[in-house]
């Protein structure tokens, strides 16, 4: 018998307000807006990454408005940045990738979240693609 994927039911989130002051730190000069989390960025992050995206979603409003690292890849320097949170009490490290132009109501988007590992969150603090904020 063949298992069934249950795919959840998703609504638009509105996460809070985005942390400019952290972005200031690490060069980019952006205007306040509150950042949304879509059904489609739901459903492409979820088809992207099935194993872990629903244990991103309880920590997403805290990563957004209180991350411990903020950056940009180089591959997305003109496109995005990245939030990062460490969830220590799950033992998780939360990526938010965030579209780097505000909506005409300026309003930011989310483009996917995951999880990455302590190596991969080294490697780009080392490289300098993020910072932390405390």
């Amino acid at each position: 018998m063949t298992e069934i994927k249950k795919i959840p039911r998703f609504k638009p989130l509105m996460l809070g307000e985005l942390p400019v002051h952290h972005l200031k730190t690490f060069g980019l000069e952006l205007p306040e807006g509150n950042v949304t989390f879509t059904i489609p960025a739901q459903q492409h992050a979820l088809k992207s990454h099935p194993d872990s995206f629903m244990s991103c979603v309880p920590y997403l409003s805290q990563t957004i408005v209180d991350p411990t690292h903020v950056g940009q890849s180089p591959k997305h320097a003109e496109k995005g940045f990245e939030l990062v949170r460490e969830v220590n009490e799950a033992g998780l490290i939360i990526l938010v990738a965030v579209l780097i132009r505000p909506t005409g109501r300026g309003i930011y988007m989310v483009k996917s979240t995951y999880p990455i590992d302590s190596d991969k969150l080294e490697n780009r603090v080392r490289k300098g693609h993020l910072i932390s904020t405390k």
